[in-house]
C-alpha cells in the first residue's frame, strides 16, 4: 500500500514540473507545516492561501499565523463562522474558509488601520492593531514562532527532485543526475591554452 502511495506521489509531482515550470516551494512549506496539525481544515486550502498574500501583497506566512493565534489553525472558531482568524473578535460571519482567508487578506492589505505595518513589516505593528488591546506580547511571540516554524520546514528534496527532473527533460534518455557539471567542464573553452584565443589589442 506505502509503495502504491509513493508511486502515486512521484507521478503528482513530476506532472507539477513536467510543464517546465518549478513547484511554488511556499506551499511545500505551508503544507508540510499544517500535516503537524491533523484536524486543521487548512490543510486543503495552502494554494488559495497563497494566491491572495500574492494578489494582496502580504507574507505568505501571514494568514496562516493568525488562524494558528485565534484558532489553532481552524481547529477551534465559533460554529458556522468560518471565522478562522478571530476578525471583528469573532463576531464576523464568512461564507466559507476561501472567504475568509480572502477577505481577511484583503483587510490587512487595503485597511487605512494597517497603513504603518505595510510600510514597516514590523509583526508588532501589525498586532498593536489587529488585536487591540493587550497583552500584545504572546500574541506576537505566537506569530513569531509560527513564522519561524513555516520557515524551517524543509525543501531542499523537492528543489533537487525539480532540478534533476528539468535538466532529463533538457537532456537525452541517458542523462543521469551528476553528468551535467562533467559535461560543462569538458565543453567549457581553455582560453589559456590556446595561442589563437587571446586577447588581442586593437588594430591602430
Amino acid at each position: 500500500m506505502m509503495k502504491k502511495i509513493s508511486i502515486i506521489i512521484v507521478l503528482l509531482l513530476a506532472a507539477l514540473v513536467g510543464s517546465g515550470e518549478a513547484r511554488d516551494l511556499r506551499a511545500v512549506k505551508l503544507k508540510k507545516f499544517l500535516a503537524r496539525y491533523p484536524g486543521s481544515p487548512l490543510r486543503g486550502h495552502v494554494h488559495e492561501i497563497l494566491y491572495c498574500a500574492d494578489r494582496f501583497g502580504l507574507d505568505y506566512r501571514l494568514y496562516l499565523a493568525v488562524a494558528g493565534a485565534e484558532s489553532t489553525f481552524g481547529r477551534n472558531y465559533p460554529k458556522g463562522s468560518y471565522n478562522l482568524t478571530g476578525v471583528c473578535n469573532g463576531a464576523s460571519r464568512f461564507s466559507s474558509i476561501y472567504n475568509n482567508i480572502y477577505r481577511t487578506s484583503e483587510i490587512i492589505a487595503t485597511g487605512k488601520w494597517y497603513r504603518k505595518y505595510r510600510r514597516t513589516k514590523d509583526l508588532k505593528d501589525f498586532v498593536y492593531v489587529y488585536k487591540g488591546v493587550p497583552p500584545f506580547k504572546r500574541y506576537i511571540g505566537t506569530l513569531r514562532a509560527i513564522f519561524a516554524g513555516i520557515d524551517r520546514m524543509p525543501v531542499e528534496k523537492e528543489r533537487q527532485f525539480d532540478e534533476q527532473f528539468r535538466l532529463s527533460k533538457l537532456n537525452p534518455p541517458t542523462y543521469k543526475p551528476g553528468q551535467h557539471a562533467r559535461l560543462v567542464a569538458w565543453s567549457t573553452a581553455r582560453y589559456d591554452k590556446h595561442e589563437n584565443r587571446r586577447i588581442k589589442p586593437f588594430a591602430d
